[in-house]
């Protein structure tokens, strides 16, 4: 049995190189190569016109679907396939559709609730050559389940990861002079709430604004920056220390059905810092109630009344801190994620396939792409 992961893009490479020299943190997929002697497949191939009208029509770049369109002409069911993203698992799983000798397939989605990636899922009917669908989140396993009409057992929620070796407790600065609250991230975040409850009190506001997956929206940010709030890009090195410099950290996100924002919160659980969030739909997988102080979305009387409790209660905050780092050991470490992956893979390449006969029909389907 030959092990293949398809990658959705092309800096291998670079980010083992940039892992190598601690400039950011451990990559899952490396561990899941090395326990499974995997392939690395990536989408260096040359597009067709037809691969760019697919990337147009549906979900991909034509790289993605050049690369889909090549590998599936050479797989059989010998080999076992992990797809990193939509992007990968998409045109994958399209081009299995009609390939009777096909791969198992194991397709990571992190955005199944956008509109694109649900239509795209149904119309091209990838459920029948996806044998399982990887989320992270409960709400999107229920989401996918319900779409697709799959069972749990088809669909593996598989909460976030952090890299428990990089994002660790330590040491605040030693030119620390007032209290911090701090926060991270572009994707879906509410940082005018933060600013509406903060800006009166007497601490500092730090925020990372950087993501490499969302773009800087309007209105996530105050119009008037209070003077106490600074918006900044921080290197990883730097980042981690923000956590460990943080009183309190805040996720504050707007109403979503998709865990926007639970990579910067493990990586805080992971400094073992008290944490209030806002409680979404999307985040409420992440949010247990022993570790996590929450406020309703958009509620700034809230979270400056939660803010405020956790300062006037410092037992409670590091006893909620506490929690939050057992979690994160027990359940969203690297070495959890990669291990968790592997084992449903191997299941797959040494057991049967799922009965595809339980898998209702749409009423319209389109051609076959192969």
């Amino acid at each position: 049995m030959q092990y293949h992961i398809v990658l959705s893009g092309t800096r291998w490479a670079q980010t083992n190189e940039e892992i190598k020299l601690g400039k950011r943190p451990r990559n899952y997929i490396a561990l899941l190569q090395e326990e499974l002697g995997a392939c690395i497949d990536m989408p260096n191939v040359e597009a067709s016109s037809a691969d760019k009208v697919r990337s147009k029509l549906f979900a991909g770049r034509p790289e993605n679907w050049a690369l889909a369109r090549q590998l599936v002409k050479q797989l059989t069911s010998d080999d076992v396939v992990f797809c990193s993203a939509e992007d990968s698992s998409i045109p994958f799983s399209a081009y299995c559709v009609g390939k009777k000798d096909r791969p198992k397939v194991v397709s990571l989605f992190q955005n199944f609730d956008r509109p694109r990636n649900r239509l795209t899922a149904r119309w091209l009917r990838i459920a029948k050559s996806t044998d399982l669908f990887v989320v992270g989140s409960k709400f999107q396993q229920d989401l996918v389940c319900r779409d697709l009409n799959l069972p749990k057992s088809r669909v593996l929620y598989l909460p976030q990861f952090v890299d428990t070796n990089f994002f660790t407790p330590g040491l605040p600065s030693p030119d620390k002079k007032r209290p911090i609250i701090a926060s991270a991230g572009l994707e879906n975040r509410d940082y005018r709430l933060v600013a509406a409850a903060t800006q009166d009190m007497d601490l500092d506001v730090k925020v990372c604004d950087a993501s490499r997956f969302a773009k800087r929206l309007k209105k996530s940010f105050p119009d008037v920056v209070p003077a106490n709030m600074e918006f900044r890009y921080y290197e990883m090195g730097e980042l981690v220390q923000l956590y460990r410099d943080a009183d309190i950290f805040v996720m504050s996100v707007f109403e979503s059905d998709y865990h926007a924002g639970s990579t910067s919160l493990i990586e805080a659980m992971a400094c073992k810092r008290p944490i209030i969030a806002t409680a979404t739909k999307g985040l409420s997988s992440y949010l247990d109630p022993d570790a996590i102080l929450t406020v309703r979305p958009g509620d700034a009387e809230g979270l400056r009344n939660a803010i405020s409790y956790l300062f006037n209660n410092p037992d409670e905050a590091k006893k909620r801190a506490e929690r939050a780092y057992q979690i994160v050991m027990e359940r969203h470490s690297l070495e959890v994620y990669a291990n968790t992956i592997a084992a449903r893979m191997r299941e797959l390449g040494g057991g049967d396939r799922p009965d595809e006969s339980i898998i209702i029909e749409p009423a319209r389907q389109p051609a076959n792409l192969v």
